[in-house]
């Protein structure tokens, strides 16, 4: 894990001493000459034991709809991004982020598990009778018709405007 990062082990172990030593990321972001957003990130990473690659390989993880309604409301009710994120083992601040979002903007339902694919149709409701199919044609006959004739008169003004420029 660490092999392909592209920052140093040395880096990443010094880091993670002066973390734990007490020092915030701004802090430990001046010391090793870092931007203070990796540091933030690495801070994160470490207090969930995996800055050193510590833990297994991670892959894609799925959340419970449970335990995402349960971080975002002990983070909205004022626990600090970080504490919450290493409580229920969340990867990344974007994805409690996320997760704020759809709770404030469609509540609790909007953090339940969706199924994945496209929605189903119902092929009962897609089958068009022959009356309703004679009735579609008919209107995009008469709406066609209409669009013709609009087209016809266009192009008499402009061909009656032709000859009155040209005289």
């Amino acid at each position: 894990m660490i092999g392909n990062t592209k920052h140093k082990t040395e880096t990443r172990i010094e880091a993670a001493r002066l973390f734990d030593a007490g020092f915030g990321y701004k802090w430990v972001a001046k010391q090793l000459r870092q931007s203070p957003s990796t540091m933030r990130i690495w801070q994160d990473s470490h207090k969930q034991g995996r800055l050193l690659g510590l833990d297994s390989v991670t892959t894609y993880k799925k959340y419970s709809a449970e335990l995402k309604l349960a971080a975002v409301e002990k983070f909205l009710s004022g626990t600090v991004k970080s504490e919450v994120m290493a409580e229920f083992n969340i990867s990344t601040r974007a994805l409690l982020n996320k997760w704020a979002v759809i709770y404030r903007d469609h509540g609790p339902e909007g953090l339940m598990l969706k199924p994945k694919g496209p929605p189903r149709k119902n092929t009962d409701q897609l089958l068009e009778t022959d009356a309703q199919k004679i009735h579609r044609l008919e209107l995009e006959n008469a709406v066609l018709k209409k669009l013709i004739a609009l087209e016809s008169q266009e192009q008499a003004a402009q061909l009656a405007k032709r000859r009155q420029s040209g005289r």
